[in-house]
């Protein structure tokens, strides 16, 4: 009833008063039983309230020394497997690990689209797993995976907790050493290859990188990265499963493979390095040899029609020697900084500052040009370096004239010495910079190790940055240019875009 109802609100507020006022004096005795205690101290039972400053001592506590900083730089330890595959680490101060998988073989060694397949079909079943397991286990681990397909080389990664290094180890060298390629999980992935070779169309950087290279190379390094439709769409299913296991079988052996560890002790990845590893077949020279598919430079042009409102180009010339050639290598990182660029718009307006000669000659001063950037593609024995652009309408032939300016006051010495000495100190940076990264350390070893069977200490490198002179740069840039031109274009470029350049140098 209606008097019913009031009496409970009575109630009900009688028993809220009451609680408040058995708050208030509870708090009132506390007040006047004079303790010095928060409510925190209270609950955490501490009796005392530390007035001390932060930069004094706490009263009671012994002080612990600091870990004194190591006086050298970690080293890069290197063993080499009974069967060829070197291990490689470099311990860290560090909670967590980066573990590489690295295998010298990409698009050069086919042309049928089987490196992009293997980068789809990456961590996919084994023999002792299937592609479910394998994903449980590396959530359970807290890890990350990768992989990536190269022209000259394949990645795969796996990053985690440093105190599961053996589980991290164990899962990437059984998705690597061990697929079964199931027919199944073929046909998924070559659906997936098709989409991205259709999607390339739209895709005008990536067309250029294809296009540069059937351009500049004949043989290996102008096999196509992205799986042609043509070549790959035509097999079957069971047909390329077994090409994918011959892949693997002839160039997954043992000096063609490199286990980096980036946050971990030798003496901790060695033993499960030598067990694991232990069922790789030793490499082969003669298949090596017959695998490989010699690159040779040639220049050249390949112009495609637009994919936008834009146009888009590289022009680039031989870097002989490549990774190899490792003077020229190091005075290729400087001509880097030194040529810089980028994109024109940016929080602080075009160019916003910058000191690059692509900045400061080209995209402040040709509003209508988007993109101006320095371009490599550089591979073990041979490589491109150049200039990639985009725009809008403009002046085609008057931006290819001033690039090419660009590069011929380099070579004939027309920069200052504070140019030189920002693009080092910019270059220097970029490596210290990089090198923060564990992941980016551990590829470092991997790729390293990899070609030269070492890696070299990162002090050296940067003493050889600092070393790099004005004749240095400018003989570097004429080597360069001595070389034939290569030009890829997409949009609306003359036929006689490459003679232009030629007769230029």
């Amino acid at each position: 009833t209606a008097v019913g109802s009031t009496t409970r609100r009575m109630a009900t507020r009688v028993g809220v008063l009451g609680l408040r006022a058995l708050s208030s004096s509870a708090l009132a005795a506390q007040e006047s039983s004079g303790a010095n205690k928060s409510f925190l101290s209270s609950v955490l039972g501490q009796t005392q309230r530390f007035t001390a400053p932060l930069t004094q001592s706490l009263p009671g506590v012994t002080q612990v020394n600091a870990v004194p900083a190591p006086t050298e730089a970690p080293k890069t330890e290197v063993t080499t497997l009974g069967n060829g595959v070197k291990v490689a680490t470099e311990a860290t101060h560090s909670t967590t690990a980066s573990i590489g998988l690295y295998v010298e073989c990409g698009s050069v060694n086919e042309r049928s689209g089987l490196t992009h397949m293997l980068d789809k079909l990456a961590f996919s079943s084994t023999a002792n797993r299937s592609s479910f397991r394998i994903t449980r286990e590396v959530e359970g681990l807290g890890a990350t995976i990768g992989s990536g397909a190269g022209r000259e080389q394949m990645i795969y990664a796996i990053d985690g907790v440093r105190t599961t290094i053996p589980e991290m180890t164990e899962v990437l060298v059984d998705s690597v050493v061990n697929p079964v390629f199931n027919t199944w999980e073929v046909e998924e992935k070559r659906r997936a290859v098709l989409k991205d070779a259709a999607e390339l169309r739209d895709n005008s950087q990536a067309m250029l990188e294809e296009a540069v290279h059937i351009a500049g190379f004949s043989g290996g390094l102008s096999n196509p990265l992205v799986a042609p439709p043509q070549a790959l769409g035509n097999i079957d299913g069971e047909e390329l499963a077994e090409l994918l296991r011959a892949y693997v079988q002839y160039n997954y052996t043992g000096s063609n493979m490199v286990l980096a560890v980036s946050g971990a002790e030798h003496g901790e990845v060695l033993p499960l390095a030598e067990k694991l590893l232990e069922s790789v077949p030793p490499t082969t020279p003669e298949v090596a040899q017959l695998l490989g598919d010699p690159s040779k430079y040639s220049g050249g042009q390949v112009l495609l029609p637009p994919v936008d409102d834009m146009n888009h180009m590289v022009m680039a010339f031989e870097f002989e020697g490549g990774y190899k050639n490792l003077k020229g290598s190091t005075v290729m990182q400087v001509l880097l900084s030194m040529l810089g660029g980028g994109g024109s718009f940016s929080a602080g307006g075009p160019g916003k500052g910058m000191h690059s000669r692509l900045y400061a000659n080209i995209l402040n001063n040709y509003n209508w040009v988007a993109n101006c950037s320095y371009f490599s593609s550089i591979y073990n024995e041979t490589g491109l370096v150049g200039v990639s652009t985009s725009f809008a309408g403009g002046d085609s032939k008057g931006l290819v004239d001033a690039l090419c300016g660009e590069l011929e006051a380099i070579a004939n010495g027309k920069f200052t010495d504070e140019e030189l000495e920002r693009a080092k100190s910019a270059s220097i940076s970029q490596v210290l910079y990089n090198l923060e990264s564990k992941a980016i350390i551990c590829e470092d070893i991997g790729r390293q190790v990899l070609l030269y069977g070492k890696r070299f200490p990162v002090t050296e490198y940067l003493a050889d940055l600092q070393k790099v002179s004005k004749k240095d740069l400018a003989d570097g840039v004429k080597a360069l240019l001595k070389s034939k031109p290569t030009f890829a274009g997409i949009g609306g470029f003359s036929d006689s875009t490459l003679s232009t350049i030629a007769k230029r140098f």
